[in-house]
């Protein structure tokens, strides 16, 4: 009876053993989710130069799915909506990709991520 009791304390502990690990695991794996990028500390100041930089960027990398205005065509986002006070979210969008849009972490830098807000933020220089 006591080697049962014995075997049934080692069977709990294991268990507990097991989910403490699990949810670690599991806050581990979110919390690189929650990291944003250092871009998204704070947008940079919007200048014609950060506009046109922007352009240049957008032209290359992202008009094949958004189109020459912005326009959401191919089931993009319309980036003409997108939220000013938004910041943040823009460079998450971009860095981590969503829906159909890929990632670019790593493929651009938080430079030219800042270039391209100036730009969207700027409805294309327009405002």
């Amino acid at each position: 009876m006591n080697t049962s009791r014995t075997a049934f304390s080692a069977l709990r502990f294991s268990r507990l053993f097991l989910l403490l690990i699990s949810s670690l695991l599991m806050n581990l794996a979110h919390a690189e989710d929650a990291v944003t990028a250092p871009a998204a500390d704070k947008p940079a100041d919007i200048t014609p130069e950060s506009i046109e930089k922007g352009r240049t960027l957008y032209r290359r990398l992202c008009l094949r799915c958004h189109g020459p205005e912005m326009v959401g065509g191919n089931n993009a986002f319309d980036l003409r909506t997108f939220p000013q006070d938004q910041h943040a979210r823009f460079v998450n969008s971009v860095t981590n990709g969503k829906r159909a849009m890929p990632p670019w972490k790593g493929i651009i830098s938080d430079e030219e991520i800042s270039h391209l807000w100036s730009y969207v933020a700027s409805r294309g220089g327009k405002s």
